[in-house]
C-alpha cells in the first residue's frame, strides 16, 4: 500500500511539474494575444522543484525493488514526505 501511494505521489508531482512548464512557458504568451494582459506564469521556482522532487520521487520509486524491506518502507515515507512538501511550497505558500 505504502509502495502505490509513493508512486502515485511522485507521478503526479511529475505530471503537475510538467503542466507548470507548460504554463511558464506559453501563459506569457497565450494571455497577451488574448488580451487579458501580461502573465507571467507559474515562476520557474516552482517549475524546477516540482520536477526535481518528482524525479527524484520517481526514481527512488524504481530503484527500490532491489533494497530490503526496511529501507523500502523508509524511502517510501521519504519520496511521501518531499512530494506533500513541494506541493505545500508551491501551491499554498
Amino acid at each position: 500500500m505504502l509502495d502505490a501511494v509513493a508512486g502515485l505521489f511522485s507521478a503526479g508531482t511529475v505530471v503537475v511539474g510538467a503542466v507548470l512548464l507548460v504554463m511558464a512557458l506559453a501563459a506569457p504568451t497565450v494571455l497577451e494575444r488574448a488580451g487579458l494582459g501580461q502573465a507571467d506564469g507559474p515562476g520557474w521556482s516552482r517549475v524546477s522543484s516540482m520536477l526535481l522532487v518528482g524525479g527524484i520521487g520517481e526514481l527512488v520509486v524504481r530503484l527500490r525493488h532491489r533494497w530490503p524491506p526496511g529501507s523500502r518502507a523508509a524511502a517510501d515515507v521519504a519520496v511521501i514526505v518531499g512530494c506533500v512538501a513541494v506541493i505545500w511550497w508551491a501551491w499554498w505558500r
